[in-house]
């Protein structure tokens, strides 16, 4: 009978090897900025990007980032906004804009095209019948025509953007005219003082309104020709007559 006692090694675990210590996984290196871009271009982008950047942590939150690119002239949609986080952040649970993805955002935004304010300001110019382009239209017949053409405006939108109107001082009550321009500079450059997507929240797609409007300029244009054509041919047609009835001399 063997003699009772442990057996050597019996219920300890293998030695572990030791884990030597190395140094630190290197950051990831940002990727340099888009070629397109101008050393001015990029001073730019910079001073925007840290003027957001309100924690000083090189990175600015991802609400602030439509009003940035109004800031730089763009006017981007809610469904471009959601394009440019999916394609530029690494996943959809960031809440905060590196710099880099910042310049990226900025290169697509470009590459996709935007009309700017020219494009609206020249829309609400066909619209408002601003033929010689004074910069002023009358409120109730742009009234009219936005609740017509496009993705129409319900009434209590236009109520708001009634009371924005006079908030900002581009609409006068007593003459019921309205300062278009500045309306969509205000709109656009100072949205933080009235609503957070202003241009959108008031269905205002440029591209669609522009083309619209111009369509609509175009056919207004075109009816007019049309009637003085139509005139000048009967006035010719009674020229000839009272030539064929001796009541006036050959030219």
């Amino acid at each position: 009978m063997p003699p009772k006692g442990k057996v050597k090694g019996k219920g300890k675990e293998p030695p572990q090897p030791v884990q030597v210590a190395g140094p630190p996984p290197k950051p990831k290196k940002p990727p340099p900025p888009p070629a397109c871009f101008t050393n001015e271009d990029l001073v730019k982008f910079k001073e925007m990007f840290k003027a957001h950047d309100e924690e000083n942590i090189d990175k600015v939150p991802l609400d602030a980032i439509p009003l940035m690119l109004r800031k730089l002239g763009f006017n981007p949609k809610g469904e471009e906004i959601r394009q440019l986080f999916a394609l530029f952040l690494e996943d959809e649970f960031v809440d905060t804009v590196e710099y880099h993805e910042w310049l990226f955002m900025i290169e697509a935004k470009m590459n996709w095209g935007d009309d700017f304010e020219l494009a609206v300001t020249k829309a609400f110019a066909a619209l408002g019948h601003d033929d010689e382009e004074t910069g002023f239209a009358d409120f109730e017949l742009l009234r009219q025509e936005l609740m017509t053409w496009g993705e129409p405006l319900t009434e209590i939108e236009f109520a708001d953007w009634i009371k924005l109107a006079v908030k900002d001082k581009t609409y006068n009550v007593e003459d019921g005219r309205i300062c278009y321009p500045k309306f969509v500079e205000n709109m656009n450059n100072k949205d933080e003082r009235y609503a957070k997507e202003p241009i959108n929240f008031f269905k205002l797609d440029q591209k669609t309104l522009a083309a619209m409007a111009m369509k609509k300029a175009q056919e207004e244009k075109e009816e007019q020709e049309k009637k003085v054509a139509e005139r000048l041919a009967r006035e010719e047609a009674k020229r000839l007559k009272m030539i064929a009835d001796g009541l006036l001399p050959l030219d």
